[in-house]
C-alpha cells in the first residue's frame, strides 16, 4: 500500500493528535526528527495526513512523547494506525480521483454544484457510462471498471448507521443536455426524482432565469466530517484536481453556495419541474 496517497481524514486526524502530543512535550519537529533519526519533512509529512503510519511508527513517536502505549490516548493512536494499513476499494482501482474519494467516503456531509452534468454520486449505470465514454475513454474494459467504481462510490448515499447527507445543486442545463441520447437522460431524470426521497440527500435546480451568480466559472464540492475534522473544497478543472483546506479559499466557496442555493427553485419545486422534464423532455 503507497504510503503517501491519498491523504484521508484518519491520517489527518492521526497526524493532528500526533502533532498535539508533541508541542505539549514542548519539541519542536527538528528536535523530534533528530530523536528518531528522520527528516524534519518526514514529520510534517505525518503530521498534516500524507504519510499512513504503521503501528511501530506511531509507538515510537508516542515513546518519544512520553505517552504511554498501553492506556489512552495512546491505545486509540495505535487502532488508528492500524486501520489506515486497510486498504480501500478506491486504491485497488487507482486512478486520478483516488484521493477525492478516499476523502468523500469517509465524509459526513457533501455540498455540491453541477453546471453541466449530473454529479457522480447521483448518476444511473447507464448514464454514467455515456459520461466515461464521451471524448475520455474508448477500452471497453477501462469503461466497465469506472463505471463499477462510481456506482460503489454511491454505496455512501445507503450505509448504516450514518449515510452521506448529500446537498446538490444542478444547473438547468445539466437536466437538459443530452447524454447518451434522450432515453438515458429520461431514465436519470427519473432516478433524480427516485432518490430525492431519501431523507438525507436534497435536490435543487438552478433555473436559466436565476442570471449570473457566484460559480460561473465551474462546479465544486464542499465536503463536512465528524470529529472536529477540518472541512475541504474540492474543484477539478482540465489542468487538474484543486483540494482546498484554507479558511479563506473554503469562506469563498461557502459564499458561492449559499448564493446558489438562495438563487436556486426550492426542493420540491425542483424535484417538480425534473418531474416535468422527464414527462415532456428536456
Amino acid at each position: 500500500m503507497p504510503r503517501f496517497t491519498p491523504a484521508t481524514p484518519r491520517s489527518r486526524r492521526l497526524g493532528r493528535e500526533l502533532r498535539k502530543l508533541r508541542e505539549a512535550k514542548g519539541l519542536t519537529g527538528e528536535e523530534t526528527a533528530n530523536l528518531i533519526r528522520c527528516s524534519t519533512s518526514r514529520i510534517s509529512r505525518i503530521e498534516s495526513g500524507e504519510i499512513k503510519l504503521r503501528a511501530g511508527d506511531v509507538m515510537e513517536l508516542l515513546v518519544t512523547y512520553g505517552v504511554r502505549i498501553d492506556e489512552e490516548p495512546g491505545t486509540s493512536l495505535l487502532e488508528l494506525a492500524r486501520d489506515l494499513r486497510e486498504e480501500g476499494w478506491w486504491q485497488r482501482i487507482g486512478g486520478k480521483y483516488a484521493t477525492y474519494i478516499a476523502y468523500e467516503t469517509e465524509a459526513a456531509d457533501l455540498k455540491n454544484f453541477e453546471p453541466m452534468l449530473v454529479p457522480g454520486l447521483l448518476q444511473t449505470e447507464r448514464y454514467a457510462r455515456e459520461v466515461n465514454i464521451i471524448g475520455r475513454e474508448t477500452d471497453p474494459e477501462t469503461v466497465d471498471q469506472r463505471v463499477a467504481a462510481r456506482m460503489t462510490r454511491q454505496e455512501v448515499l445507503h450505509r448504516q448507521p450514518t449515510p452521506l447527507r448529500l446537498h446538490a445543486i444542478l444547473s438547468e442545463a445539466s437536466l437538459r443536455t443530452e447524454v447518451g441520447g434522450p432515453d438515458v437522460l429520461r431514465e436519470q431524470l427519473h432516478h433524480l426524482v427516485k432518490v430525492s426521497q431519501l431523507p438525507n440527500i436534497t435536490i435543487q435546480v438552478l433555473r436559466f432565469e436565476a442570471g449570473a451568480h457566484l460559480a460561473d466559472s465551474s462546479g465544486f464540492v464542499l465536503l463536512s466530517f465528524e470529529q472536529d475534522d477540518p472541512p475541504l473544497g474540492y474543484i477539478e478543472t482540465l489542468a487538474g484536481e484543486l483540494f482546498l483546506e484554507s479558511s479563506r479559499d473554503l469562506a469563498r466557496l461557502s459564499a458561492a453556495y449559499d448564493n446558489l442555493r438562495m438563487l436556486a427553485r426550492s426542493p420540491a419545486e425542483s424535484i417538480k419541474f425534473i418531474k416535468e422534464l422527464s414527462e415532456h423532455g428536456a
